[in-house]
């Protein structure tokens, strides 16, 4: 008995120090309805949807999936994922969603979409200038989380996106990302009395991925844990959110 329970002792030891794998599947598999649904009813998902992604294909299931080493108390903040090199959208297959994270995990992942896909290296510049004289708590905990290398601005962006402030959407309209009448029927629905934005962390989690270059992209178009920025070194990453 005793030699079992060192043996045990040792596999959780290993599990410690190397993490474990998290797969990721395609974010419509098992939950296609219910995406598709909030892609266009959600006033803000339909707006960039629509535009950027008419088709959906960021929805496909087919797709191959994919894992994450994480260690195990990472798994549970980390919903869902963008992958550039695929342009496909993807959760967290171990993860229960409620109606609200899945459209926090849409909204983010189709902001780095956006980011990467469609807008103009000038528009990205635009943006840059605009959060430094407009900065968010969200830039803080993206670079406390992450390690250096990662494309922190795509992180910004989509965490901006996510939890837009009315200063954000008129930006957004100032930068031709959404239009005056998207700006308005958001305002409507997420600030019908109240101006400031709701507090609070975000859902979910993103880290690096690949990127394309500006070249490539310039055509038209969870509460983070302490001491992430350290697990964040381990391996191939992908923008895990």
């Amino acid at each position: 008995m005793q030699g079992l329970s060192r043996k045990l002792f040792f596999v959780l030891v290993v599990l410690m120090l190397n993490g474990c794998a998290t797969t990721y599947v395609p974010i419509s598999w098992g939950q296609g309805d219910a995406v598709k649904k909030l892609s266009r009813e959600d006033v803000f998902l339909s707006a960039l949807f629509n535009r950027y992604d008419p088709d959906r294909t960021t929805l496909r299931v087919a797709g191959a999936s994919f894992d994450e080493v994480m260690m195990p108390d990472e798994v549970k903040f980390h919903l869902g994922a963008y992958r550039p090199d695929t342009r496909l959208i993807y959760r967290n297959m171990f993860q229960q969603y409620s109606e609200q994270q899945l459209r926090s995990v849409l909204l983010h992942e189709l902001a780095h979409h956006v980011w990467l896909t469609a807008m103009t290296s000038q528009q990205r510049e635009d943006w840059r200038l605009y959060l430094a004289k407009n900065p968010t708590s969200l830039q803080d905990m993206v670079r406390n989380t992450y390690k250096q290398g990662t494309d922190y601005d795509s992180e910004d962006f989509a965490f901006t996106v996510e939890y837009a402030r009315p200063a954000d959407l008129e930006q957004l309209v100032t930068l031709k990302v959404i239009t005056p009448q998207d700006r308005d029927k958001i305002m409507k629905e997420k600030y019908p009395k109240n101006p400031e934005p709701p507090k609070g962390p975000a859902l979910v989690q993103t880290a690096e991925a690949p990127r394309p270059t500006d070249d490539d992209v310039d055509a038209p178009s969870a509460t983070p844990l302490k001491g992430a920025q350290d697990k964040k070194d381990r391996g191939k990453q992908y923008e895990i959110y």
